[in-house]
């Protein structure tokens, strides 16, 4: 879910088996639209720089606005307003690695952000990694 006037996710990591199907049902208990968009490895500035290039009435094929057309996204939801919830389902890529979910709503996709880990062995991980990644600083002014 979303994080009431914080513009956050609620979770910064989510831990899923490679290979295997899995979802995300995804809540928006904020005042302003959010979506949460899964990108490859090292590609969600990208994703977010290609988003803020489309029009708010720029709509995919299954409805989606700021969801640009790109091999680096793999998965996504529609923009969602304040209240609403969508499911998202997909399959976990079989190799690991670290990916990343965002709001790529404009203005949004520097501080909403979080961690997809696509492992072999969740557990494992999950022990050897206890604690999920701080969330990003807003930045401010000129910063």
């Amino acid at each position: 879910r979303t994080v009431r006037e914080q513009m956050r996710f609620d979770t910064t990591r989510l831990v899923v088996e490679a290979g295997k199907d899995f979802e995300v049902t995804f809540e928006n208990g904020d005042f302003m639209p959010h979506n949460l968009v899964v990108t490859r490895p090292g590609t969600r500035e990208a994703v977010v720089a290609a988003a803020l290039l489309l029009k708010p009435d720029q709509l995919d094929g299954k409805g989606r606005a700021y969801l640009p057309a790109s091999a680096d996204v793999w998965g996504g939801t529609r923009l969602l307003d304040a209240g609403q919830r969508e499911v998202l389902r997909l399959r976990a890529p079989s190799e690991e690695g670290v990916h990343e979910y965002v709001c790529t709503f404009p203005g949004h996709g520097q501080v909403m952000v979080g961690q997809l880990v696509v492992t072999r062995d969740v557990d494992g991980y999950l022990a050897a990694h206890p604690q999920a990644p701080a969330q990003p600083e807003a930045k401010t002014g000129g910063e």
